[in-house]
């Protein structure tokens, strides 16, 4: 991408994640009073004024972690350094100068970027005399902020707005294809994510738990830009022992609901657990698209076959029959590439419009070789259909009770349609509404009847869109709950 790059340094606690999630407009860094929550770099694309960039969140720097990732997260903040073009250096006025803020410096000093020294936490006025004690640093006289009353920040803003002047302001390429990448700890998520970005993009580490945030990964495939979400390992919610562990958790399935395919990365050396099946059923409640990932395959005896396993994989996820398996070693890079072929493969199924004379003749199809069952002695009649929306497939169907299609049926239909329409690896949608007659269209519905009848036809194609005009203000007045969080 050609905008510039914005990197937050500084040392652990300073509120970098505060002034990050301000700036890009969102919370995507988690924030919590724990040292060293930070350990990725954090990135998101946003704009001022007009002009694009792409602001990067750091761990702290100095930090003394338990996990033993000191040298990871610092080799993740220098990467963020050499790249950037200005470097928003955060202390905290509160605490003064520290010897990890001199640290920091001596740093700073060896990049080429702008550095832009911000004294946080000036939250009073009286604070603001403070801010002569950092000219010692070597970076000028601080921008004094608070994070906790974001208009204090328009100092910083007019800053960046300024010096961006110097850059383009073309909007970068919107990405074509999210893909977020989830499972349990150490299944090999972030192990993926850097084979795609062909870099050290991930912390990867043999400690579960390593990421924590759900970090975007900017890469292009097949002339395709793509953006891959690696989430944190997800756990059973017992398990969750403190507010990071549950945030981390919050935001992978934040990731899923946002991604347009779901990788389910699954460690081919484990048995599938109950956190398994819960992403797994996750995945389908959101109807996401996706690709179940069987990881570390090199690792398994030679006596296992893939056929074995797809039959092990059926068994203990039922729900996830229609979807596609990968068998892959993430670190060495082996199928990597086809997975992702596979993925927009899939995208474009889940993308794929059907006309409403295919739709119908499928559905017509369908009903010959099964009727709707009777329920209380009347049966389910369907009358027409239409394509209400894309990704996934959704239909909509005017049938004469709704409540006489069972979950059973439902099922029947959907995996009848998977093979008539050709998108056999995609969820796909139905909602039943009761057909509104109306007496002008007598003609066309004695046309129609209803498609369980065994004599009826559709007589032309001219017919079926004068039906389908009658009855768009109907469908277009539909609405169907989402409940999405963007």
């Amino acid at each position: 991408m050609n905008i510039p790059i914005i990197a937050i340094c500084g040392r652990p606690n300073v509120g970098k994640s505060t002034i990050f999630n301000i700036l890009s407009g969102k919370k995507i860094s988690i924030v919590d009073p724990t040292s060293g929550v930070t350990r990725d770099r954090i990135s998101c694309i946003t704009q001022m004024h007009g002009r694009y960039f792409e602001l990067i969140d750091t761990g702290g720097i100095g930090i003394v972690d338990n996990q033993n990732l000191e040298e990871a997260v610092t080799a993740q903040i220098k990467i963020a350094m050499e790249q950037a073009r200005i470097i928003l250096f955060i202390v905290d006025i509160k605490e003064g100068v520290t010897p990890l803020d001199i640290e920091v410096a001596n740093m700073l000093r060896k990049c080429h970027g702008k550095v832009i020294l911000i004294a946080n936490k000036t939250d009073s006025p009286k604070l603001t005399m403070e801010k002569d004690q950092f000219l010692k640093l070597g970076f000028g006289s601080p921008i004094c902020v608070s994070a906790k009353e974001t208009p204090n920040l328009q100092d910083l803003k007019y800053e960046l707005a300024e010096y961006l002047e110097d850059f383009p302001t073309e909007k970068p390429e919107e990405a074509e294809l999210k893909i977020a990448i989830v499972g349990k700890p150490n299944s090999g998520k972030s192990t993926l994510i850097n084979a795609l970005a062909c870099e050290e993009r991930m912390i990867v580490s043999e400690i579960p738990g390593t990421t924590r945030d759900s970090v975007d990964v900017y890469f292009k495939k097949n002339n395709q830009t793509i953006i891959a979400i690696d989430t944190a390992g997800v756990k059973r919610t017992k398990n969750l022992h403190d507010n990071i562990q549950y945030y981390s958790q919050h935001r992978a399935e934040r990731s899923i609901r946002r991604a347009d395919v779901v990788i389910l990365m699954m460690d081919a050396t484990t048995k599938i657990n109950r956190v398994d099946k819960e992403l797994a059923n996750y995945i389908v409640q959101e109807n996401r698209p996706a690709i179940l990932c069987i990881n570390k395959w090199d690792l398994v005896p030679s006596h296992i076959s893939t056929e074995e396993y797809e039959k092990y994989i059926s068994k203990m996820l039922p729900n996830m029959h229609y979807v596609p398996l990968s068998f892959m070693t993430a670190k060495d890079g082996k199928n990597v590439q086809a997975t992702i072929d596979l993925a927009q493969s899939i995208i474009k199924q889940a993308k794929k419009e059907v006309s409403t004379g295919e739709l119908n003749r499928a559905i017509k199809k369908a009903v010959s070789r099964k009727n709707p069952p009777y329920i209380y002695g009347k049966q389910g009649k369907i009358y027409y259909s239409t394509q209400l929306k894309t990704l996934p497939p959704t239909f909509l169907l005017f049938v004469n009770n709704p409540e006489l299609f069972t979950n059973h049926y439902n099922r029947y239909l959907i995996n009848q349609l998977r093979q008539e329409l050709q998108i056999p690896e995609v969820p796909i949608r139905l909602e039943f509404r009761k057909r509104q007659t109306k007496s002008k269209s007598k003609f066309k519905k004695d046309m129609y009847q209803d498609l369980s009848g065994q004599d009826h036809e559709l007589e032309n194609e001219m017919i079926e869109e004068e039906y389908q005009e009658e009855y768009q203000e109907e469908y277009l007045s539909y609405e169907i709950d989402e409940n999405e969080e963007e």
